[in-house]
C-alpha cells in the first residue's frame, strides 16, 4: 500500500513539474511575442494591444489555470502522504 501510495505522488509531482513548464512556456511565449512587435516596429498603443491581445489573454489564461490545478494536485498529494 506505501509503495502504491508512493507512485501516485511521484506520479503528481512529474505532472505538476508539467504544468510548471506549461505555465513557463506560455508566459515565455506572450513575452516574447511582445518584444517581436517592439522590434517589428509597432509603439502605437491601439495597434499593439490590437495584436498582442490574442496572444496574450489565452497565453495568461493557460498559465493561471497550469498554476491552479498544479496547486490543487499538491494538496491532493499532501492529503495522500499525511494519510499513507
Amino acid at each position: 500500500m506505501i509503495e502504491r501510495t508512493d507512485k501516485r505522488i511521484r506520479l503528481l509531482f512529474v505532472t505538476r513539474i508539467c504544468l510548471w513548464i506549461v505555465a513557463l512556456a506560455a508566459t515565455v511565449y506572450w513575452i516574447w511575442y511582445s518584444i517581436k512587435l517592439h522590434i517589428e516596429g509597432i509603439f502605437d498603443y491601439h495597434t499593439y494591444a490590437a495584436l498582442l491581445r490574442p496572444v496574450l489573454y489565452p497565453c495568461l489564461i493557460v498559465s493561471v489555470a497550469a498554476v491552479c490545478i498544479s496547486f490543487a494536485l499538491y494538496a491532493v498529494s499532501r492529503k495522500l502522504r499525511d494519510r499513507g
